[in-house]
């Protein structure tokens, strides 16, 4: 038997996939729950007498109703005190638990039973011998270069022109983009400038620009590649109705010290030069790092066995439908008119999806595994810290909720586990 935190946890059977647990809340460890519960409950309840929020447990539990109230006691108990109990177990459930309220003296005893799904055994390769090279980061001097002639852009003196649109004209035009009729959503704006060159847009776009001038209006068609990124219009032939409101010509500044100080502060090209670079160094260290990282956990993947099981694919392929459903959203788009344009049906991008889902979740497998391996845990002064900053970071009432949540605690956890867990295995990798 373990006791953690005023808190018995007795492990009554378990098996490779499966464990069960008798748990036990004592008075004092149900105190302090009773007190956020109630304190919760207290803004609901107005009573004569009683400024708003200022009503006595009593009164709180009259008003609501004792079973009401008691309830919602439970629930929250049982939530706390089961994160508590799997932690302290070294438990990786895979699924909400079983749970059966076997005894409850109102706030001064809670005894209950779960039953949860485990995560299965994942045999590791040796990571401590893994030895991944980090690439340097260093700045191309094309990216140098490039990045002084979108400053010469920027600057540059803007003439109106009369002439037809030429490489290096800005243009701006009002454009709609139709297929079979229908406006594309996504694919029209009012105002939109455009650098001839550039190429800003989709292939071919910019060569039906070349060549018109101020006031005209033109009808092409374009077929979007293959690969585009909105998979909706990957390979689909759009109509495009463009007009053009202006025409602008760029004479671009001569890169000397007038342009350096003009740029910023700098005396000269060379000082403007080498900030870019440190600049541009900065942000590959930042890109390389990512892709390092990355690499470390592709080969502890590849060279690890494990299984992942089917209700965390399936939870996992859940929250991918539903960030899709966001970005969709934020695009104008349904699912549903997603899967029309994109010729596919539900199940058919939940097949697309699925190496992905059985990708992050063997990842979670496999760090879970080297945290407990490594013996790596997260100190919970730490864990207050980061709840503290996120409240701080977002005080809204709906945020604030829902970080007081434990399963937001747990996830929050979880953040700053894998974290550990990753910065371990970048050591090994490394050789230090």
């Amino acid at each position: 038997m373990l006791t953690y935190v005023l808190m018995e946890t007795t492990i009554t059977a378990q098996t490779d996939t499966e464990a069960k647990l008798s748990v036990t809340l004592d008075a004092d460890y149900l105190a302090k729950l009773k007190t956020e519960v109630f304190n919760d409950l207290r803004k609901r309840v107005k009573a004569s007498g009683f400024r708003p929020g200022h009503a006595p447990d009593m009164i709180v539990e009259r008003e609501l109703g004792s079973s009401t109230v008691q309830s919602e006691f439970i629930e929250h108990a049982i939530q706390h005190s089961y994160s508590d109990a799997i932690r302290a177990q070294n438990f990786s459930p895979i699924a909400s638990p079983q749970v059966s309220l076997e005894k409850f003296v109102p706030y001064t005893e809670l005894q209950y039973k779960a039953t949860i799904e485990l995560l299965p055994k994942v045999k590791l390769a040796d990571y401590t011998k893994f030895r991944v090279k980090r690439p340097q980061a260093l700045a191309d001097p094309a990216e140098v270069e490039r990045t002084i002639e979108d400053l010469r852009r920027r600057l540059a003196a803007r003439l109106q022109s009369e002439h037809p649109a030429k490489a290096g004209d800005e243009v701006n035009f009002d454009f709609a983009g139709k297929k079979d009729g229908q406006d594309v959503p996504g694919a029209s704006a009012k105002n939109q400038t455009l650098q001839l060159g550039s190429g800003q847009f989709i292939p071919g776009f910019e060569d039906e620009l070349t060549g018109l001038r101020q006031g005209d209006e033109k009808t092409f068609e374009i077929r979007f590649p293959k690969g585009y990124q909105e998979a909706s219009l990957a390979d689909q032939l759009v109509t495009f109705e463009v007009k053009v409101n202006n025409v602008t010509e760029l004479v671009l500044p001569e890169v000397d010290d007038k342009f350096a100080a003009d740029a910023g502060p700098f005396e000269s090209v060379s000082e403007l030069k080498a900030d870019i670079t440190d600049k541009i160094a900065g942000e590959k260290a930042e890109e390389v790092s990512r892709k390092y990282e990355q690499d470390v956990l592709d080969k502890l993947l590849k060279d690890s066995s494990y299984k992942t099981p089917e209700a965390l694919v399936t939870q996992q392929l859940s929250r991918m439908r539903s960030e899709l459903d966001q970005n969709l959203a934020a695009s104008g788009l349904t699912f549903d008119k997603y899967l029309e344009l994109s010729k596919k049906s539900s199940d058919e991008m939940d097949k697309e999806m699925r190496p992905e889902a059985e990708r992050r979740v063997g990842l979670a497998m496999i760090l879970t595994e080297v945290a407990n391996q490594e013996n790596l845990t997260v100190d919970p002064a730490d864990l207050d810290r980061e709840i503290e900053r996120l409240k701080a970071a977002y005080p809204d009432p709906q945020t604030q909720k829902e970080l007081e949540n434990p399963s937001t605690r747990e996830e929050v956890y979880n953040h700053l586990m894998a974290s550990k867990v990753i910065a371990k295995l970048i050591t090994y990798a490394e050789g230090s």
